[in-house]
């Protein structure tokens, strides 16, 4: 394993240990006064040992890349978590979505929070769809989504900025902020770049799996690699959807 990948790797295990402690913090001492606050701790529970589980065994699902060749780094078992783990993740969206559309008065933003997750399970087909065939172009439908969902988000927080005050007018801040930024790298940056993966993988002759196939493939197939040049392309996004994700995921809990 190259230098730089193992203080990498060393760095998101330390992150997802810090991030269990504060999960536990928060489990003793949040308010959670209200069945949504409940539910806001299993989901975000859910969220962050999975995070936990993937900065442990690393994996890049379609290329079938991995940083430790165990069992626990197959692809089918990655891709499998990290669906439930979204989708926690939106569903704690749309409880944090319909609380702060009733603080701020905007019954539109309550309507909103019923479509995230629908929304977002369809974006998990395409990605599985992506991960399955091996076609790039199922991931930059994914990222379509994504951003979409990214974008009504900033809508309902913009929206939100004039009528809400104090911690909940920092949190809606922080919000805005952090969703126009995604909603631009998924759209802007994330969809043209899986284009261009699938016109070099076409070049190259790559093929794409049928369903059936594509599947075997996803649960046995593994390409053990430390080279940081292979997973310094991943540190971009892997950092801090394992750090700030779940950092976002804990404070919808206090929310």
């Amino acid at each position: 394993m190259d230098v730089q990948t193992e203080r990498w790797w060393t760095g998101l295990r330390a992150v997802s240990l810090v991030n269990i402690v504060l999960l536990a913090l928060t489990a003793a001492w949040a308010p959670l006064e209200s069945d949504r606050a409940w539910w806001q701790l299993v989901l975000c529970t859910v969220y962050v040992f999975v995070c936990a589980f993937r900065s442990f065994w690393p994996r890049v699902d379609l290329e079938r890349v991995v940083l430790r060749d165990e069992p626990l780094s197959s692809i089918a078992l990655g891709r499998s978590s990290a669906t439930i783990a979204e989708l926690a993740f939106t569903a704690q969206c749309a409880i944090w979505v319909w609380e702060l559309g009733g603080r701020a008065e905007l019954g539109w933003a309550q309507t909103l929070a019923w479509t995230f997750v629908p929304l977002i399970a369809a974006a998990q087909t395409a990605c599985w769809t992506a991960v399955v065939t091996l076609d790039h172009r199922w991931h930059a439908a994914e990222e379509l989504l994504w951003g979409l969902f990214m974008a009504l988000l900033a809508a309902v927080f913009g929206a939100s900025v004039m009528r809400v005050s104090g911690v909940d007018l920092g949190l809606v801040g922080l919000g805005l902020v952090a969703t126009a930024a995604g909603a631009y790298v998924m759209l802007v940056l994330d969809v043209p770049m899986y284009f261009k993966r699938y016109a070099e993988e076409r070049e190259k002759g790559a093929p794409t799996l049928a369903i059936a196939d594509g599947i075997r493939d996803a649960m046995t197939r593994r390409e053990p690699t430390g080279s940081w040049d292979v997973w310094k392309h991943e540190v971009a996004w892997m950092t801090p959807y394992f750090s700030a994700g779940v950092w976002l995921s804990l404070g919808m809990v206090w929310f």
